[in-house]
């Protein structure tokens, strides 16, 4: 009986273990900050235009922020579309309007050129 329990136990560490090494193989590392899921960018064409979406997971201190990012290629509008907060103390949900890339500050900006390179790594990935 005894026997079972520890390969049972043995059995879900290694599941575990491999589920993690292998999701840990799809995040690219985007900056000191900033994690991207590279199984979730996608790109969809919608009336047209060219949609990119993704998930990063960015750090600063004690607050890890887990964002989900469309960016429309066409129109040159990227939207934090969700942002889950999380700190010690607290966990709390954002989202934000699509906003232009040309009249955009300086973090509209920095958040398109990440697409950018999402979007090429994902072009490649294609062909």
């Amino acid at each position: 009986m005894k026997l079972k329990k520890i390969f049972a136990v043995l059995g879900m560490t290694m599941a575990i273990s491999a589920a993690t090494v292998f999701a840990a193989d799809n995040m690219w590392q985007y900056n000191k900050y900033t994690a991207i899921d590279m199984n979730s960018a996608k790109v969809t064409f919608d009336v047209g235009r060219t949609i990119l979406t993704f998930k990063t997971v960015e750090t600063s201190g004690d607050t890890t922020d887990y964002c989900t990012y469309v960016y429309n290629v066409d129109d040159q509008t990227i939207q934090l579309k969700e942002m889950v907060t999380k700190t010690k103390r607290s966990k709390y949900k954002s989202s934000f309007y699509p906003e232009s890339i040309k009249d955009g500050n300086a973090v509209i900006k920095a958040r398109a050129r990440m697409a950018n390179e999402v979007l090429q790594k994902v072009e490649l990935k294609q062909n």
